[in-house]
């Protein structure tokens, strides 16, 4: 049996070894988590006193009312389609040989900038003879939105023990049925966070949404156009506030579900 000193000297030896107590790894991690945390939202957390300054009476106008019901609108459409592909996408990822190139091919829109595939279906829109409007958005905020609620989705799919639908087909239901009566009540929490996931980050997609919309205006679009005309206008304060407000409070659902899972 070897004795520690052997052992450290297998390893690296001493610190090197990452030998840290189990209470100390956990605290290290706490403590990893709130400097990460403080430095995102630090500067979101900076503009509240700033928002609380400004005209929120602005946030009534017919422009930012019309806007956000727009985004709400656009948000549920896309969130409703992506959740119905990534589902059906990662239930087929346990039939797949190559799983690895098959997540790799699901999670490819992540590797194309924002700015270069809007212009790219824009172009593509004017040549086939698309009128730009809500829907080319939607389309490209589906694409955008694909891999973050597939991966979601993904991550309670797999984990899915593959005797309960095993056992569901013997006793005679067919493949649809086992998906939708034992198979999705046990991934609805995952299926819900791909939905919610997909329609915050549809709400907050600016470049998609202000080259594609053509006359459709979303509030991320008219924030950037504000910002674009006038630079930081305390009105843009008020309007971040309330939009980082309502995705703690979509955040706060999804980490909830999660801790329930767990």
């Amino acid at each position: 049996m070897a004795t520690k000193s052997e052992a450290d000297a297998e390893t690296g030896g001493g610190l090197l070894s990452f030998d840290i107590p189990g209470v100390w790894r956990t605290r290290l991690l706490y403590a990893y988590l709130a400097v990460v945390f403080a430095a995102v939202l630090a500067p979101v957390v900076y503009t509240i006193p700033a928002a609380a300054g400004a005209n929120l009476g602005a946030l009534t106008q017919e422009l930012y009312v019309h806007s956000i019901v727009n985004s709400f609108q656009l948000g549920l459409t896309v969130a409703v389609i992506a959740t119905v592909l990534t589902t059906v996408a990662a239930r087929f990822y346990r039939y797949v040989r190559y799983k690895n190139a098959y997540i790799l091919f699901m999670t490819l829109p992540l590797f194309v900038p924002g700015d270069t595939h809007a212009i790219s279906v824009a172009v593509f829109a004017r040549e086939v003879g698309i009128t730009l409007s809500f829907w080319t958005v939607a389309a490209a905020h589906v694409f955008y939105v694909f891999p973050f609620a597939f991966l979601m989705v993904l991550a309670t799919m797999a984990g899915l023990p593959q005797n309960i639908v095993a056992a569901a087909e013997d006793l005679g239901a067919n493949e649809f049925r086992a998906f939708w009566d034992v198979e999705l009540p046990m991934v609805m929490d995952g299926v819900i966070s791909g939905f919610l996931v997909s329609f915050l980050l549809s709400l907050n997609e600016a470049p998609r949404a202000s080259v594609l919309g053509g006359q459709f205006e979303t509030i991320s679009g008219v924030i950037l156009s504000i910002y674009g005309a006038v630079g930081l206008d305390p009105t843009l304060y008020a309007l971040n506030v309330f939009m980082v407000a309502f995705a703690l409070v979509i955040i706060s659902v999804i980490l909830v579900l999660v801790i329930i899972r767990n």
